[in-house]
């Protein structure tokens, strides 16, 4: 169903340090700041400090049940990569894995947090935790912001790590730690180190000219950068729960995030259709449909009665496969690509 997708863990937001499971880039929109009502923001959610939020899952639960659908990306070159199934009260992954997470949710806005393994005798990258914000549009579709977390451990000078951010801020001296995650080579790494007298240091690597920092709110970190050659950023970072937690950032002055669009879900043609000489099979779950002369490389789309499986290479254009369900979901009709034909496909059992 994917094209080569995996979760998301820490968002790609500047090549030279964050991290994005994904091989497929994602597609930065730009849309100007006035439709932030539509966008949301990253920002994270602290119960203490939002009245209006809530854990309870019975009203999260009826949320989303509000929401049902699949939510895909849509990347450069115009290809679709399934990122979220939202079917009844669960949400899976873009593979089809039930994500369970701790929710909070704040008006349309729902911030899910994946906790990583406690230890890991294979990989450390396991041991990162996730949390992403899902903003529900009212166009329908998800506005994604990845929320890097990043753990704490003392602060110790690093080799590496004598950029200095801004001045040191009295505040920041609670924060005095080393800021860190897990590489896909499992090395601990680290994102910022703050030191006893509240002054920021960041990896000498990412060529920074030009910096300051500030403090608000007590536990809301800015820090503004330029790097060597003029890229301009600007990131909100929140010490909450004895962690860093990425908020907005701001590539160039814009905000970074994902639109990711609504289509139907695949689960209202749940089911096994085959071919009367069963040579093809089509196979419709709650998290993916495809047919089985396809092997890899594919999106299923459904909208309404008709699913379309994008087939997906490097080397050719894309083929279209398009299956028609009957009215009573009994039959579909199945138009090959290329002018190869159609099938009836019936549905087994029915």
């Amino acid at each position: 169903m994917i094209k080569n997708f995996s979760s998301i863990i820490l968002i790609s937001l500047l090549a030279a340090f964050f991290l994005i499971s994904c091989s497929a880039s994602i597609v930065d929109s730009t849309q100007p700041l006035s439709n932030e009502e539509l966008i949301g923001n990253g920002d994270v959610i602290e119960l203490a400090k939002e009245p209006q939020a809530t854990t309870d899952n019975s009203i999260i639960n009826e949320f989303l049940q509000n929401h049902n659908g699949v939510y895909y990306a849509q990347y450069e070159d115009g290809s679709l990569d399934v990122r979220y199934i939202i079917d009844g009260n669960t949400i899976y992954n873009g593979y089809g894995t039930l994500i369970d997470a701790t929710r909070v949710l704040l008006e349309n806005k729902l911030q899910i947090y994946i906790a990583g393994k406690t230890t890991s005798t294979v990989s450390g990258y396991d041991m990162n935790d996730e949390m992403y914000t899902l903003n529900f549009g009212e166009d329908g579709n998800i506005y994604l912001f990845a929320n890097a977390v990043f753990k704490q451990e003392t602060y110790s000078s690093q080799k590496g790590y004598t950029t200095t951010i801004g001045e040191p801020i009295e505040g920041l001296k609670t924060y005095s730690y080393n800021y860190y995650y897990y590489d896909y080579d499992d090395s601990k790494k680290y994102y910022i180190l703050i030191d006893t007298s509240g002054q920021i240091y960041m990896d000498d690597n990412f060529g920074i000219n030009y910096s300051k920092a500030s403090l608000t709110n007590g536990n809301v970190l800015t820090i503004t950068y330029t790097q060597s050659g003029g890229t301009a950023n600007k990131q909100d970072l929140y010490f909450y729960d004895n962690k860093l937690i990425y908020g907005n950032t701001y590539i160039n002055n814009e905000l970074q995030y994902e639109k990711l669009v609504k289509h139907d879900l695949f689960s209202t043609y749940n089911g096994t259709y085959k071919s009367a000489d069963n040579n093809t099979t089509l196979t419709v779950t709650t998290t993916d449909a495809k047919i089985n002369t396809i092997t890899y490389g594919y999106t299923p789309v459904i909208i309404g009665n008709t699913l379309i499986i994008y087939q997906y290479s490097s080397r050719y254009p894309t083929k279209e496969h398009k299956i028609v369900f009957s009215n009573d979901k009994t039959q579909a009709v199945y138009t090959k690509p290329d002018g190869g034909g159609t099938i009836v496909l019936t549905k087994q059992g029915a």
